[in-house]
């Protein structure tokens, strides 16, 4: 990957141990496909003032000819669940995204037969 894989926390402490689950998930996005250019995960807690979901993490992954954007909440009930339940969720949705799209670079192009 040209560029690391860069995180936002927004509305939330930083915490060491997600930031390490963040990077893990970075790198294996990464190897399922290493044409990656860019990897941003944002984790974002609900403000204060504001109801509504509590936890929620964006994976935006930049590859050649494709943007994927995958998305996970935590549901208000489970609000003292632990945050990497959404993280695995939204790796799991950008995982399928990226499979989705490695068959087209698998197959030789018409100019190259």
């Amino acid at each position: 990957m040209s560029s690391p894989v860069t995180l936002t926390f927004r509305h939330l402490p930083r915490s060491g141990a997600l930031e390490a689950s963040a990077r893990d998930v970075g790198n294996r996005l990464q190897r399922l496909n290493d044409g990656m250019t860019a990897c941003h995960i944002v984790f974002e807690g609900a403000p204060e003032a504001a109801g509504g979901v509590p936890f929620r993490v964006r994976i935006h992954v930049s590859v050649p000819g494709a943007q994927i954007h995958a998305e996970s909440a935590q549901p208000p009930e489970e609000e003292r669940a632990a945050p990497h339940s959404p993280l695995r969720s939204a790796y799991e949705n950008a995982k399928r995204q990226l499979a989705k799209l490695k068959p087209s670079y698998d197959r030789p192009s018409l100019a190259s037969r």
